[in-house]
């Protein structure tokens, strides 16, 4: 199945769990949090039509897309794979060894890939967050396909870590559609993070009071745009990176040293 095909009128989305749209229905391939219908149905709205697995060669999945420290270091994006046989840059990614990214292939409506690309990372700014990248995988069954999925848009932290949340949700995800039992291992094997010391207890603490004031009149505005049905503003999305981008500056020059590392 080809994202392109016209007469279909539909398009596969892919990520760690993402997918892609045409003039009805779309596919979108997901390879995170999204792989899971509590977060995909449950608090995006959206209700696939269809759920392939497939296997996406040439990428892994890393946690490189920055989060808050302490808190949710790192979220799921999609890279080039490195090397078989490379240790990695990351330390958290499940295809060290050079093996296929696995994910979900979901068939849905475009209405519902603008919200999901609404609701994540950058709010649909090309320049922060996440943006769309066309991929090819093919299905457990061998049926070659096309679609989109969401990358981060730059590389700006590697090394990050999930939270042991996050990595549950992505984990839930996998069992539920069914992914290969080999790579739901590789993913088990993810360590996520968790403070260990009392000084990065109390650093989560001053992180989220860091944080809390600069995204929670963002946040309350984003939550209001989701209920009402209305775009986010990209300038939402811009602010929001830039807040983490201060949080994560005042990390590593302050608090890592001082407290441990929050990643």
């Amino acid at each position: 199945m080809d994202a392109g095909e016209k007469d279909s009128g539909v398009v596969w989305y892919l990520g760690t769990f993402t997918w892609c749209s045409g003039r009805g229905v779309g596919g979108w391939m997901w390879y995170g949090s999204n792989m899971s219908s509590r977060v995909l149905s449950g608090r995006r709205r959206v209700f696939p039509a269809k759920a392939v697995p497939v296997v996406v060669p040439g990428y892994q999945l890393t946690f490189d897309m920055a989060g808050l420290p302490y808190w949710e270091p790192g979220f799921g994006t999609i890279q080039p794979a490195e090397p078989r046989g490379a240790r990695g840059g990351t330390g958290a990614t499940d295809c060290q060894v050079g093996e296929p990214l696995h994910c979900v292939a979901f068939l849905i409506t475009r209405h519902e890939l603008e919200r999901i690309i609404d609701t994540e990372g950058g709010a649909g700014n090309p320049n922060f967050g996440y943006r769309l990248a066309t991929v090819e995988c093919t299905s457990y069954d061998g049926v070659a396909m096309r679609g989109v999925t969401l990358v981060n848009t730059e590389r700006v932290a590697t090394g990050l870590h999930p939270s042991p949340r996050y990595h549950g949700i992505l984990m839930q995800g996998a069992v539920e559609h069914r992914l290969a039992d080999e790579y739901i291992a590789r993913l088990g094997r993810v360590q996520p993070y968790v403070p260990k010391t009392a000084g990065q207890r109390a650093a989560k603490y001053i992180a989220a009071a860091l944080y809390a004031p600069l995204v929670l009149p963002t946040a309350v505005f984003g939550l209001c745009a989701l209920a009402f049905g209305a775009k986010t503003p990209r300038a939402v999305g811009t602010y929001n990176e830039w807040a983490t981008r201060l949080v994560w500056l005042i990390h590593d020059c302050v608090l890592a040293p001082v407290f441990g590392r929050g990643a």
